[in-house]
Formats: structure tokens, sequence, C-alpha cells
């Protein structure tokens, strides 16, 4: 049923034109032709998709091909888009939005989908020109600028996705950057060991210095970075750095308004913060997750977008519920792809790895069910594999363990479990 009525307009108002405020400004105009939409953006872009900035680094992609939502989008939908305006703080009671520019925005239903910001590095020479982060359109231009008039040394800072995918952009630039990593591996928040050695193998051929348990100390230059000393006592020389080393979900509006903060904002199932009509989706939201069984950040997009959809929905009246969230990523890169969801090691792990055919699988099994998995080269049935995890299905780990050897894709069983699944979605079973 519709919130609203002819002649009894409701305002929504939505912070944030990424995945989630875009998908639930579609999901509100689906169930309610006649409401006010208004978006409010930090950027004087139309919607666009940040997960491809990489590739437009590279050169790979154009600037139309990252669209998400070009003009025509808000003119059908009859959105009001504010481009290049903050929300500097929110007044609950009053049912205002307050943007850095002065003007007080009135609301109905308010979602945060304000996404998050990089972490910059707090360290001497962190402010010389030549120092980016890659999280809007804008820092890309950056970039690519800097390549142009550039033939110096690159650097990256962080083996995040971030990281990893800004390497493959500079490669395919014919550049042969650094990678300082502070842990063992690349990818550490998503690969074991083994399958990131995958990547630092293909880097390292690909003319990638690697500075693995390597943290950097300051930068160098009068204005512009000229290099890097690193904590090894490494110094590095080069005119560009690409930092990687993490995020910041963007809460600052809601501090002080009585709204659960724990780095993110915590919601419900119905992506419903503790304040009266307002919500949150994406990056900046903690929803519940299915392993751990508390809330979570996970930035995925898929999440995001879920996320959107379900607040859309039930800020029209409509009800709709987010199950739970579930730690996942996957990632090409020099042509190597992987995938990975749940728990990535545990004291309950199968193995299978074939070096002549770069493959490389991995179960993590605890109290009878499948908690995790990574699947490098060969990722065919993972998503067989994740509904497994996120249902939450009773299974012995004998019932899998022929097919790391053959392959999930050739193994009957796992089919018959996959259609086991869709028949009972919503229920749970033993196999």
């Amino acid at each position: 049923m519709n919130s609203t009525c002819k002649g009894n307009s409701i305002h929504f108002v939505i912070i944030g034109n990424r995945s989630a405020g875009i998908t639930a400004a579609k999901e509100i105009r689906r169930y309610d032709p006649e409401g006010r939409i208004t978006i409010i953006s930090d950027e004087s872009t139309y919607g666009y998709s940040r997960v491809l900035l990489p590739l437009y680094v590279g050169g790979k992609i154009r600037k139309k091909d990252m669209v998400l939502a070009p003009r025509s989008f808000y003119s059908t939908l009859k959105i009001q888009l504010l481009r290049g305006e903050t929300a500097e703080s929110i007044d609950s009671k009053n049912q205002r939005v307050h943007t850095q520019s002065g003007v007080s925005i009135p609301y109905d239903r308010l979602l945060f989908a304000t996404g998050s910001s990089p972490v910059k590095l707090n360290i001497p020479g962190g402010d010389l020109q030549g120092i980016h982060s890659v999280r809007k359109l804008s820092d890309a231009e950056a970039i690519r600028a800097d390549l142009s008039s550039s033939r110096g040394n690159v650097l990256v800072v962080g083996g995040g996705l971030v990281g990893v995918k800004s390497l493959e952009a500079l490669v395919s630039r014919k550049r042969k950057p650094h990678l300082v990593i502070s842990s063992d591996r690349i990818l550490s928040q998503m690969l074991d060991k083994t399958a990131s050695d995958f990547f630092l193998d293909a880097f390292q051929r690909n003319g990638v210095t690697v500075h693995l348990h390597t943290d950097v100390q300051s930068f160098c230059g009068s204005k512009r970075i000229e290099g890097a000393i690193l904590s090894d006592g490494t110094t590095v020389s080069c005119d560009l750095a690409i930092i990687g080393k993490g995020v910041r979900p963007n809460v600052g509006p809601l501090k002080g308004t009585g709204v659960t903060l724990d780095q993110g904002i915590i919601v419900d199932s119905r992506m419903a913060t503790g304040l009266p009509s307002v919500y949150a989706a994406g990056d900046v939201a903690k929803v519940f997750d299915l392993l751990e069984g508390r809330p979570r950040g996970n930035a995925i997009w898929p999440l995001a977008v879920e996320g959107g959809r379900v607040a859309g929905a039930n800020m029209t009246g409509v009800s709709a519920a987010l199950d739970g969230g579930l730690r996942m990523n996957s990632i090409e890169v020099l042509g190597i792809r992987v995938i990975s969801a749940g728990e990535r090691e545990g004291n309950e792990e199968l193995k299978a790895l074939k070096k002549e055919g770069s493959v490389y699988r991995k179960l993590v099994f605890g109290g009878g069910h499948l908690r995790g998995f990574i699947l490098a080269g060969d990722i065919r049935c993972a998503g067989v594999l994740t509904s497994l995890v996120k249902n939450r299905t009773e299974v012995a780990p004998s019932l899998l363990e022929e097919g790391l050897d053959r392959g999930f894709s050739y193994w009957p069983r796992l089919q018959a479990l996959a259609g086991d699944i869709q028949v009972r979605e919503n229920g749970r079973r033993s196999f």
C-alpha cells in the first residue's frame, strides 16, 4: 500500500547520489508516483559507478561508460538533484536538513546514503601535490592529468581493492609502480596467503615492486611529491602517489542526533535508524551480519543496491526487509579471477591447489556449516557456495570434498544442492 494519496504529497530526501541512493529513488517512485524526491549530492556530476574509476584511470573505459543515472533519469522520475551541495547537519526534531551553503531542506522521510571517505595518511608530507585517493571522479581526473604530464615512478599505498585496481590501471599504462603494504599479503581482507600470491606473482611479472610488511613514514618534496621514505629505511623516488588505506563512513551530519553510530550507522532489517523517519543504506550503514550475528559494515555494491531497495520501499510504507549481509568480494586483475565469501580461515579447512592451471579452491567449515570459501582461477559455482554459506545450510565437509579437485561446476551433487536451495529459499534443510 502506498504511503501517500493524491493531494497529500510526502517529501523524500536522499543524501547521497551513489548506488544505494539511486536505487532507493527508483523504489520510491515505483510505489509513490506523486511524492517529492530530492537528492543531495556533494559532487557536481550525475550518478556514476565509483567501482569503475580505476578502469577510467587506466584508459580502458570512457567517462560515459561509468554513468548509472544520466540527466534524463532525474527528469523522468521527477527528482530534484542538488549537485555540489553537502549536508552539514540534521534537525531531527523539526525534520530539516541543513546544508553547507546555508539551505534548509524539510523532509518527511530521510535516507542517508552518504557512503564513505578515504582515510588520509597523517604523516609528514601527506599534503603535497601529487598524492591522491581514488574515491570520486575528480580524483580520477586528477590522476589522469598527472600521469599524462609525468614519467616518474608511481607509488601505491595499500593492498586492498582500490590499490590493486589502481595497480592494474598503471600497468595498463606501461608504468612500473611500487606497492607498499603493511600486512603480509595483497587483499588481506579478502584472501588467504595462497590466493593472494596469485596476484603477487602477476604484479611482479608486470614490473611492480612490492614492499610487504612496510609502511610509508613520510613523503618528500617542496610543493609536489618527489619521493617517500618507507619504514624499512628504503627511499622510493616518485612524483605521484595513490592512497588506498581504507575508508571512514560519512556519518558527520548525524552526530549528536541520538542515532546509534559505531563506525557507521546501525540499522535494522528495514534499514531504519533510531530516529523516526530516518533510514540509512550503502557503505555508511551497518547491517546484521549473517555469520557474525551482529551489525557489521560490508561495503560491497550488491548490498548497497539491496539496502537502497529495502529502504526506498519502507520509506513509502511498503514493507520490505534485508535478511542480513555477508562479507564477500570478487575481483579480476591481469586476467586472474578470484571470489571469496564469508570466513577466509578456520579450524576446519579443505584446500586444493593446481599450480599448472592457476586454480585454487578452499572451503572453511564450522559447526556443521560451510562458513566461507575462496575460489581462484575457476570461480564457477560461486553462487551456489555463497547460498550454502548465507543460508547456513548443514553440510558435511566430505560432501563437498570431491568438488575441490574436480571442480564444482562438473560435480552433480553440488548442482543438486543448488536446485534444493532454490526450492527452499526461505527455509532450512540439512544435506
